[in-house]
Protein backbone atom coordinates (compact mmCIF):
# COMPACT_ATOMS: atom_id res chain seq x y z
CA UNK A 1 0.00 0.00 0.00
CA UNK A 2 1.08 3.61 -0.25
CA UNK A 3 1.32 6.17 2.40
CA UNK A 4 -1.34 8.01 0.89
CA UNK A 5 -3.43 4.68 1.35
CA UNK A 6 -1.99 3.72 4.75
CA UNK A 7 -3.09 6.64 6.29
CA UNK A 8 -6.48 7.60 4.21
CA UNK A 9 -9.50 8.24 6.94
CA UNK A 10 -7.38 8.31 9.81
CA UNK A 11 -5.31 11.14 11.72
CA UNK A 12 -2.16 10.00 11.11
CA UNK A 13 0.42 11.98 8.94
CA UNK A 14 2.40 10.62 6.25
CA UNK A 15 5.15 11.96 7.69
CA UNK A 16 4.48 9.86 11.06
CA UNK A 17 3.99 6.86 8.92
CA UNK A 18 6.90 7.26 6.61
CA UNK A 19 9.37 7.20 9.62
CA UNK A 20 7.85 4.07 11.06
CA UNK A 21 7.82 2.30 7.92
CA UNK A 22 11.47 3.68 7.86
CA UNK A 23 12.30 1.77 11.03
CA UNK A 24 10.36 -1.28 10.33
CA UNK A 25 12.34 -1.52 6.88
CA UNK A 26 15.34 -1.34 8.64
CA UNK A 27 14.48 -3.93 10.78
CA UNK A 28 13.76 -6.28 7.95
CA UNK A 29 10.38 -6.35 8.72
CA UNK A 30 8.98 -3.92 6.12
CA UNK A 31 10.03 -3.43 2.35
CA UNK A 32 8.97 -1.02 -0.55
CA UNK A 33 8.62 -0.85 -4.01
CA UNK A 34 9.57 2.82 -5.50
CA UNK A 35 6.21 2.95 -8.73
CA UNK A 36 6.31 5.88 -10.47
CA UNK A 37 7.03 8.95 -7.47
CA UNK A 38 4.98 6.50 -5.00
CA UNK A 39 6.60 3.88 -2.70
CA UNK A 40 4.57 0.90 -2.37
CA UNK A 41 5.26 -1.07 0.91
CA UNK A 42 4.32 -4.38 2.11
CA UNK A 43 5.30 -6.26 5.11
CA UNK A 44 7.49 -9.14 5.45
CA UNK A 45 5.72 -11.94 6.57
CA UNK A 46 8.49 -14.53 7.28
CA UNK A 47 10.42 -12.02 9.30
CA UNK A 48 7.00 -10.78 11.04
CA UNK A 49 6.90 -14.26 12.26
CA UNK A 50 10.24 -14.29 13.28
CA UNK A 51 9.54 -11.22 15.73
CA UNK A 52 6.19 -12.47 17.01
CA UNK A 53 7.92 -15.81 18.07
CA UNK A 54 10.70 -13.70 19.97
CA UNK A 55 7.83 -11.75 21.28
CA UNK A 56 6.20 -14.67 22.83
CA UNK A 57 9.46 -16.36 24.01
CA UNK A 58 10.26 -13.03 25.65
CA UNK A 59 6.43 -12.08 27.47
CA UNK A 60 6.68 -16.33 28.83
CA UNK A 61 9.97 -15.37 30.38
CA UNK A 62 8.59 -12.11 32.06
CA UNK A 63 5.37 -14.03 33.15
CA UNK A 64 7.71 -16.80 34.77
CA UNK A 65 9.51 -14.11 36.21
CA UNK A 66 6.64 -11.71 37.62
CA UNK A 67 5.01 -14.76 39.18
CA UNK A 68 7.84 -15.53 40.97
CA UNK A 69 7.86 -12.00 42.18
CA UNK A 70 4.38 -12.42 43.10
CA UNK A 71 4.91 -15.55 45.04
CA UNK A 72 7.37 -13.58 47.28
CA UNK A 73 6.04 -11.16 47.84
CA UNK A 74 2.82 -12.90 49.03
CA UNK A 75 5.13 -14.98 51.46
Amino acid sequence: MSITQLTAGTDLTRQAVTKHLAVLGEAGLARHLKVGRERLWEFEPGQLEEARRSLEVIAAEWDHALEKLRLAVER
